[in-house]
């Protein structure tokens, strides 16, 4: 194939936008079928089952090939530079990259916010951005074509098989600013082409890296190293008498001389530049003279619509990449409607987005400092205001990045844990967003699979780290007072309260014992929001940005504080400082501290502790016991907070002595004494029952109705907002009704009944349904814990009681009233219209 043949290929390739026209090309030409042009990807023919055991979604799959843009776009810098990227004179971490060779303003140190896309001014990321593009082509409303092309190093023709299509070679593992270590060749994305697994590759070496003795000395050196190379990767094996799946690539080049065996060379040509990049939303349209193209065919995913839409491909990649290294530019290129506008957009990451955002509550502190194993974490919290998340997230709750790239996810039920995190009412409103960069290499392997996109299951270091924060997100202020004032809310606009609902089911309850048996002992409701004791304060609260006092709560500096702890339970040490709040956690002049035991005299550094997390100057220090003590003991600790301007160190010492354990009530709770004119007697016995829960009518136009539910089909939605008392969880429910729901619309659009009276058979049909569920889960929990094979770990999948008693209702909301009117008498007669509780909230 002459060189003119050889480019016209490249370009039809590059041009075709199925796989159908793709494999059509090449039968054409006769390569196809001929299985001696097809080199083993990685010359290994068991190659599926690495490329073939990666990641599980196709966002993360595609989000290898963006971080391995990132990486060479550094790479070919930082040989520009004169500097070997292996050798001890490169830079050490992914920012100081991009603070020297990108924003070139290398002082020989690392500035706090130097290499941080979210501080660039939005020009300059726009500039940087241009030298990568994600754009996708093909026929709308079918699987897209995924292009991405950067700017980057490039390769030879000669070195395709040893850097874009290696399996297991280690090019950048001695590298230390690059995220691409793992040897995979990101071949985790041709998983999630079309059928024959298409991935075009088109590439070519930057001119000035010809003979620079910064490239790595191994390098392969050719007379077509100046040539364009190309190649189209797929998967073989169907038909074949193999054992296994593989992936092959066309190298047809040298075969025909008897070469050996499927170990051919990729295709070249000559061609000063080629269109590889896109111009605005018109794909293939800019001309550059170096780089790489690479071609998803018919890419599975999961939405099909514009990339840009706020359930497309670029917000997810958002998520996927919260604080990338370098921006990049997402184009949109099928044929969908233009408008006067591009269908084009930066993509500068999920911090850089959120910045300033009108969505989000204002929540203090925003970023909440964990250590564990002796590493500080540290937590960005994102609240959403009601129904605002989906813009930003699906289910994820809890992500964890390595160098602003996410590692895997914990859902966002996770906040829904009523007794560790107690967030249910914010739950789909809640991102966190965890820093684990700190962490060493061996801590990273431990925690995530190689692949990036989950955590190891059942690993001791996750598994401390999610406690922590557990309890860091349980123990937030600003998180309550947010729960609290998002609980108000929903009462605000309430027109009754549940008395006369309660007396309709004592009604119902009389005339059937057993279904009394499921109500606890009592019928009174508890009170929607507990009330914060905050201490009005006269002006409001302005930090200094250095500390002149740092001290226990309500202590002079340097007073030493004498206080007890019980054993086997948590130290809270709280305490007060005149600095701003975001003092431990600010990117400039960062505060310093340290926890210590004292212990014969030797300091012995305590390596899991949450906080201080600071509001209004205030702040608590939480950790556990160290495991060695012993009721009666004493133990000594020393906190210490050093400013690193001024020099100035406040040490705090306190001494705890051990105290035996809280031992939690067991005992029965006390009958509630009865109502003046109401005889003893009327409760319902049994301590298996359950408190009758609030109920709420939320209307679709209330402002929390987004955080309820996400259908006019949907009927209830359960919270959990129990407390500890005496040393026990006791749960307390609220129920929150659909008052626009689809099916009771429908009953009170043809009932010759009086709306009320549907509205309330509708009401407490659905709530004595979802109280026999919760029931039901209570008494089978009981006695799996009381056979021993109970569990403390919280649910945290989907199968919580709250999710079935949302499906359940939701299943027969439409059945709901036939049901009762045609077993029942619950009629108007037998309602009193009064008694209709909550119009609507």
């Amino acid at each position: 194939m002459n060189n003119q043949d050889a480019m016209e290929l490249c370009l039809a390739l590059m041009w075709a936008d199925s796989e159908t026209a793709a494999i059509q090309l090449l039968k054409d030409r006769g390569f196809w079928d001929d299985p001696r042009y097809w080199r083993y990807y990685g010359d290994d023919e068991l190659n599926w089952n690495r490329a073939g055991n990666q990641q599980g979604r196709a966002d993360f799959a595609l989000n290898e090939k963006l971080v391995n843009t990132i990486d060479t776009r550094l790479m070919l810098e930082c040989m520009l530079a004169g500097v070997a990227p292996e050798s001890p004179g490169a830079p050490h971490s992914i920012r100081e990259a991009v603070n020297r060779f990108i924003e070139k303003s290398w002082s020989g140190t690392l500035k706090v916010s130097g290499g941080r896309v979210e501080d660039w001014p939005t020009d300059f990321r726009r500039q940087v951005a241009d030298g990568i593009s994600v754009f996708v082509t093909g026929p709308k409303h079918l699987k897209p074509c995924v292009n991405v092309a950067d700017l980057g190093e490039g390769q030879t023709p000669e070195a395709f098989p040893h850097t874009l299509l290696s399996l297991g070679k280690n090019n950048k593992i001695k590298v230390n600013f690059v995220q691409g270590k793992f040897g995979q060749g990101s071949t985790g994305a041709i998983r999630f082409c079309g059928k024959e697994r298409l991935q075009l590759i088109i590439s070519r070496r930057h001119p000035k890296l010809l003979g620079n003795p910064a490239v790595s000395p191994s390098y392969p050196v050719h007379d077509t190293d100046s040539c364009w190379g190309f190649t189209i990767v797929r998967r073989e094996g169907e038909g074949q008498k193999v054992r296994s799946p593989f992936l092959s690539y066309l190298a047809p080049l040298d075969v025909e001389g008897g070469g050996k065996e499927r170990l051919g060379r990729v295709l070249r040509f000559h061609a000063d530049e080629l269109p590889i990049f896109p111009q605005g939303d018109n794909a293939y349209q800019r001309h550059v003279t170096h780089g790489t193209l690479v071609k998803l065919y018919e890419y599975n995913l999961k939405n099909v619509s514009n990339i840009l839409r706020r359930d497309g491909l670029r917000p997810k990649i958002d998520l996927l990449l919260p604080e990338p290294a370098l921006p990049m530019r997402f184009h949109e290129c099928r044929d969908y409607q233009k408008t006067g506008q591009e269908q084009t957009e930066t993509m500068s990451g999920l911090f850089a987005r959120l910045n300033n955002n009108k969505n989000l509550e204002d929540v203090k502190p925003a970023t909440i400092s964990l250590t564990v194993h002796g590493h500080e974490l540290f937590a960005r919290i994102y609240a959403f205001k009601p129904g605002s998340s989906k813009t930003y997230r699906a289910s994820e709750g809890v992500i964890f990045t390595i160098n602003g790239q996410t590692q895997g996810y914990i859902k966002a039920n996770f906040f829904a844990r009523p007794k560790r995190v107690g967030l249910q009412r914010l739950a789909q409103d809640l991102l966190v967003v965890l820093d684990c960069s700190s962490l060493s290499a061996v801590e990273q392997d431990d925690m995530f699979m190689p692949s990036r996109d989950r955590l190891v299951e059942d690993n001791a270091f996750a598994m401390e780290i999610e406690r922590k924060l557990e309890s860091a997100l349980h123990d937030h202020p600003g998180l309550r007072d947010l729960r609290n004032a998002r609980a108000k809310m929903d009462m605000e606009e309430q027109l009754a309260d549940n008395k006369p609902l309660e007396d309709v089911l004592r009604r119902v309850l009389k005339s059937s014992p057993n279904l009394a048996r499921i109500f606890g002992q009592g019928l009174r409701l508890q009170n929607p929001f507990k009330p914060e004791n905050v201490q009005k304060t006269e002006k409001p609260f302005e930090g200094k940005p250095h500390p002149t006092f740092f001290r226990f709560a309500g202590k002079e500096q340097g007073e030493v504080l004498a206080r007890s702890a019980h054993f086997g339970s948590r130290v809270r040490l709280a305490f007060e400082t005149d600095v701003e709040d975001e003092y431990f956690t600010r990117k400039i002049d960062r505060g310093e501290k340290v926890l210590a035991r004292l212990l014969n005299g030797e300091r012995q550094p305590i390596a899991d502790y949450i906080g201080p997390n600071l509001v209004d100057g205030k702040g608590n220090v939480t950790f556990d016991l160290p495991e060695d003590v012993s009721v009666g003991d004493t133990v000594e600790v020393e906190f210490t907070v050093r400013d690193v301007v001024t020099g100035a160190e406040f040490a705090n010492r306190a001494k705890l002595p051990i105290l035996a354990a809280v031992e939690p009530h067991t005992g029965p709770k006390p009958k509630p004494k009865p109502k003046p004119g109401e005889p003893p007697g009327n409760e319902a016995e049994g301590s298996s029952g359950i408190n009758f829960p609030e109920v709420f009518w939320i209307e679709q136009k209330a402002p929390t109705w987004p955080s309820h539910f996400s259908s006019l089909d949907d009927c209830l939605h359960i919270l959990e907002e129990g407390d500890v008392v005496d040393g026990k969880y006791e749960p307390a429910y609220k129920f929150y009704l659909n008052a626009d729901n689809k099916a009771l619309k429908n009953e009170l659009a043809f009932t010759k009944l009086p709306a009320d009276a549907v509205k309330k058979q509708f009401e407490i049909g659905v709530v004595l349904l979802a109280m026999a569920l919760i029931h039901d889960d209570n008494q089978t929990k009981g006695a799996a814990q009381k056979a021993g094979n109970g569990t403390d770990k919280e649910d945290a999948d989907e199968s919580t009681i709250e999710k079935r008693a949302a499906l359940l209702a939701r299943a027969v909301a439409p059945v709901i009233i036939p049901m009762i009117q045609s077993l029942g008498e619950l009629a108007d007669e037998a309602v009193d219209l009064s008694d209709l509780v909550g119009q609507a909230a």
